[in-house]
């Protein structure tokens, strides 16, 4: 099997793998639940009305090219002037524990519990349904929606804030809680409501496909991408180190590489673009690996060697991934900027791989 051929075959098995992020978003009617979720994902993710039903009070909202599936919950009613908290804890709670002994990829895998401050009080019911939550072991998210509408004191505290957060403590409730707004440019603490979740997702792939779909926070994807792009040089150096074979024998360490790839991609969120677009990328990244690669790899032989072994094989890959990681990063920026596909053959044509590798491998060689 060529190269070319070894690339496709495993960036199509390694697309395959990716999965979806389930979110649960709770919360009273016109706490600004929508408006969260469509800051945090860039676009009208969450529409009012458009979802799929899921039971009564609960509706799941996902498009093909965002990983991550929200589920909006009701977390009480207000009718005819009164709260009625019964849908929350009769159907909400039920399809909480119907999944939760499902299959992973089923579950809930992220809880944010939202409270307007522009409503000026914790209800009891929202602490009972934090609590509910909370006893069934579930790590929730407490979202202070809004805050753009509260006054701050003298120390730009947001007053409403600190009253929620005196009011949970109360009630011993412990979870993280996080000030957030639609409306200003900031945002407040939403960088850090993602980086939490992202963190407590159960496992990396879970982890890198939700950073991948928000639109805020690039500092996070830099830094998930370069401790994957570290964990593949590490695998890579531990099959040249059981096997040496020589240079030309590149291909040995593909299979790394190439999920390398599609994991950046996932990072960055381009690995749940268009089908066109996804086939642009594979395109290139199969000249990368074919064409490219070998190129860099001639340029390397009088400062590697010959043989590909532990060092050769580690540097290639992370090399490699700190490449592709500019790629994926000047991608990235270009859609922010521009809202327009990124233009994948210029982006690959402009990046010198065996000056990633070179560079990589000397330092690691000094160290």
């Amino acid at each position: 099997m060529s190269v070319e051929d070894q690339v496709e075959k495993e960036f199509s098995e390694q697309v395959d793998k990716i999965g979806k992020v389930n979110l649960m978003v709770v919360g009273g009617t016109g706490v600004g639940k929508s408006s969260l979720v469509n800051k945090v994902f860039g676009e009208d993710l969450a529409e009012t009305g458009s979802g799929e039903p899921v039971t009564r009070g609960c509706h799941l909202y996902e498009k093909d090219h965002i990983p991550v599936a929200i589920f909006d919950t009701e977390g009480y009613e207000i009718i005819d002037g009164e709260i009625d908290n019964s849908n929350f804890s009769r159907n909400v709670l039920s399809e909480i524990d119907r999944r939760k002994i499902r299959d992973l990829k089923d579950q809930i895998h992220v809880f944010w519990y939202c409270i307007s401050a522009s409503n000026h009080r914790v209800t009891s019911y929202d602490i009972e349904n934090i609590k509910s939550l909370q006893s069934r072991g579930l790590k929730v998210g407490i979202v202070i929606t809004q805050c753009d509408t509260e006054e701050v004191n003298d120390k730009e505290e947001g007053v409403t804030s600190l009253e929620f957060r005196r009011v949970l403590k109360e009630n011993s409730i412990h979870d993280p809680v996080f000030e957030t707004s639609t409306e200003i440019n900031d945002g407040l603490q939403l960088d850090a409501l993602i980086e939490w979740s992202s963190e407590i997702l159960p496992d990396d792939g879970l982890r890198e496909a939700f950073i991948g779909a928000q639109k805020n926070n690039i500092g996070l994807k830099v830094e998930k991408a370069k401790a994957a792009i570290l964990a593949a040089s590490g695998v890579a150096a531990s099959a040249g180190g059981i096997n040496p074979v020589p240079l030309s024998d590149s291909a040995v360490i593909v299979p790394v590489q190439t999920a390398l790839a599609v994991r950046l991609a996932k990072i960055y969120g381009f690995n749940a673009t268009s089908n066109a677009a996804l086939a642009l990328l594979k395109s290139q990244l199969v000249s990368l690996a074919g064409r490219q690669l070998a190129a860099s790899l001639t340029k390397l032989v009088p400062v590697v060697g010959q043989i590909i072994n532990a060092s050769v094989a580690g540097a290639i890959t992370a090399g490699f991934g700190f490449a592709l990681n500019e790629i994926y990063k000047n991608a990235y920026i270009q859609v922010l900027e521009t809202g327009e596909a990124p233009d994948w053959a210029k982006l690959f044509d402009n990046i010198d791989i065996s000056g990633f590798i070179k560079e990589f491998y000397e330092e690691k060689r000094r160290a």
